[in-house]
């Protein structure tokens, strides 16, 4: 059974946000459209209501497919659309795109894709350290104020600038940053992996920051590329370089082990209790997975069944 996290919005309601969100690029780019809506379609009648995309997933189309879905079941009203403005585009990726016209040009193309007039939950998608973000912060408020978004948060964002952010919000009486976007697995890793994307990853530091100040974490990359999974049936060595290289840590050897023990005791797949490590967290989280087909989303989707207690989830990751 599904879990939620309820989140404030700006107006006094409430965005129930279901602990697994679906994403809307990588894995489902070699899909059809039919099979795309049928892997939503599934997500939602076994709980799930959060849509995680971006302006600049595959380059615009991620957003276009999901606001056809939208348009094609005519179920907006189900649905926490979760999307992201302000990175660079792929034809110029150097150039910073966190000005006032950039994000606001970034929010009203989505919505106008996604085929309605507000998101629930809106990301300055990519920081740039040099524009003062006191701009930025200034620019989250006039969506606010024009009611286009119920939350914002910051994908990729630095806890410095974070800290920054939300401090100038405090002293100017406006709202900061109300969530983050970072990768986040039970297989831990390091940034230098995701820096040619321009990503993050969780830290002690950052888990802490982020755990004292009460911010939810949207986790993408939740399943490490099925890296448990593909392990305890293939063995490490026969996974790609890169992928070894990224997560076949010892400590994450280790963990393997525990959730092996885990799923024989609970009669669960291997890929259920590695979620259940972040939606059972201590810090409020939203894991966001990927699928290309029924039987992997419904095995993904097990963890919402685990009755994992938060001690449960740290005994996992404190080898």
């Amino acid at each position: 059974m599904m879990n939620y996290i309820d989140l404030p919005a700006y107006d006094g309601s409430m965005i129930h946000v279901s602990r697994i969100g679906m994403g809307s690029t990588m894995s489902m780019e070699r899909l059809t459209t039919e099979e795309k809506y049928r892997l939503y379609d599934y997500y939602l009648e076994q709980g799930g209501n959060c849509i995680d995309t971006a302006r600049a997933y595959s380059d615009g189309h991620a957003e276009e497919m999901v606001g056809a879905y939208l348009k094609a079941r005519k179920n907006r009203d189900r649905v926490i659309i979760s999307t992201k403005g302000g990175h660079p585009t792929w034809e110029n990726p150097e150039k910073s795109r966190v000005k006032r016209e950039d994000i606001l040009g970034d929010l009203e193309t989505s919505l106008r894709i996604l085929g309605t007039d507000y998101a629930d939950i809106y990301w300055i998608h990519k920081d740039d350290e040099s524009h003062p973000i006191e701009d930025i912060v200034d620019t989250i408020n006039i969506i606010i104020k024009q009611g286009k978004a119920r939350r914002i948060g910051a994908s990729n964002f630095t806890m410095e600038r974070m800290i920054a952010a939300n401090k100038y919000a405090r002293e100017s009486g406006q709202y900061g940053f109300a969530a983050s976007q970072i990768q986040w697995s039970l297989a831990a890793t390091e940034d230098k992996y995701f820096e040619q994307y321009g990503s993050l990853v969780m830290t002690p530091e950052r888990y802490d920051y982020y755990l004292e100040n009460d911010i939810p974490v949207f986790a993408f990359s939740s399943q490490a590329q099925g890296f448990f999974s593909r392990v305890a049936v293939q063995g490490l060595e026969a996974m790609p370089e890169e992928l070894r290289r990224q997560y076949g840590s010892e400590d994450n050897m280790k963990r393997l082990e525990l959730l092996k023990i885990y799923a024989k005791e609970h009669n669960c797949s291997i890929s259920a209790p590695s979620l259940g490590y972040l939606i059972n967290n201590k810090l409020n989280c939203v894991a966001l997975i990927g699928a290309e087909s029924i039987e992997m989303l419904a095995q993904s989707l097990e963890a919402a069944d685990l009755q994992m207690t938060a001690e449960e989830a740290d005994a996992l990751y404190e080898v």
